[in-house]
């Protein structure tokens, strides 16, 4: 996997006149000592002018988002003209700017209740350019660095040090069914790591995209499959990653939840996000599970599952 990014791959792409057409920012970070993981989102939808998202933070102290330690949210605010998003600076306290193409980025966030971020991404992984492979629409990006800086959290310093994801995407996101989906992914100190992006039918969780990096070597998983046990009210409780890549390599992942929140990413799309404790090749690390269900979906397989064991 050799990928070279432009300039360019930082700013909004070229789009028809779908209304539909959206393009998305997220970074993600954590602090495993505190049982902590933020994300750092943002979804424009070009066309219509308008684009949402904001800034979350959990731990294990609560799931909802009105109860998280931090949760700032927006939606339909108008994109302000001429925005670029190598150097976008937002209303709502969002700074982004992108100080070395596709490797290295300054995130900054100003809120007057709760929460200040001063971070900065740099790549240590490949990136893994996707199109149009479920349960992607178009192009999606994603990409492993290491994040440094510190948060201020109700007034409490708290430095930041870890491995993270950040992903892009751009393409038509309409709202409405979708298919249940997996995105699952850690990076251990040594530099193994790996993404798995499943989607699930009756019978199993089916690996369609990701990568496995190991001995300095990243390559694009082809196969496997991805299995979630799941608690009394059905979350996610341990998530077990099985795959192989493109040169043959198998890995085995074995997952523990440590804390979760539940997010209504769109109106479309419920999301259980977990900060999760991997081993990988028998070595711990940390990254994360979304587990994404269409809200309809959720509803039928809780009503199912009322008075059963479901782990």
């Amino acid at each position: 996997m050799t990928t070279t990014l432009t300039t360019a791959d930082d700013n909004f792409h070229p789009r028809g006149d779908d209304p539909w057409w959206t393009e998305t920012v997220w970074f993600a970070w954590m602090v495993p000592e505190r049982q902590l993981l933020g994300h750092y989102y943002l979804s424009f939808r070009s066309n219509l002018g308008v684009f949402a998202g904001g800034v979350t933070v959990f731990d294990n102290t609560a799931e909802l988002p009105w109860e998280l330690p931090f949760h700032s949210w927006d939606w339909h605010q108008p994109i302000p003209g001429g925005l670029d998003l190598r150097r976008a600076e937002l209303d709502n306290g969002m700074r982004i700017v992108a100080e070395e193409p596709g490797q290295r980025y300054h995130l900054t966030y100003r809120h007057r209740r709760g929460l200040n971020l001063d971070m900065r991404y740099t790549a240590t992984h490949e990136p893994l350019l996707t199109d149009e492979v479920p349960p992607f629409n178009k192009g999606h990006l994603d990409q492993i660095g290491r994040v440094t800086g510190e948060m201020v959290l109700h007034g409490e310093t708290i430095p930041i040090d870890c491995f993270a994801m950040r992903d892009r995407s751009w393409g038509p996101r309409r709202e409405g069914p979708q298919p249940r989906a997996g995105y699952t992914y850690s990076a251990l100190p040594d530099g193994t790591a790996f993404l798995s992006v499943s989607v699930s039918n009756d019978h199993s969780d089916e690996i369609r995209t990701g990568f496995l990096t190991r001995d300095g070597i990243q390559h694009r998983l082809v196969a496997g499959d991805r299995k979630v046990d799941r608690d009394r009210d059905g979350r996610p409780a341990t998530v077990r990653i099985d795959a192989v890549d493109e040169i043959g390599r198998s890995m085995a992942a074995e997952g523990r939840v440590i804390s979760r929140q539940v997010l209504p990413v769109y109106s479309s799309m419920l999301c259980w996000n977990s900060l999760v404790e991997w081993t990988v090749d028998g070595q711990q690390g940390w990254g994360e599970d979304q587990d994404v269900w269409h809200p309809r979906k959720w509803r039928q397989f809780k009503e199912s599952s009322i008075g059963s064991d479901i782990a």
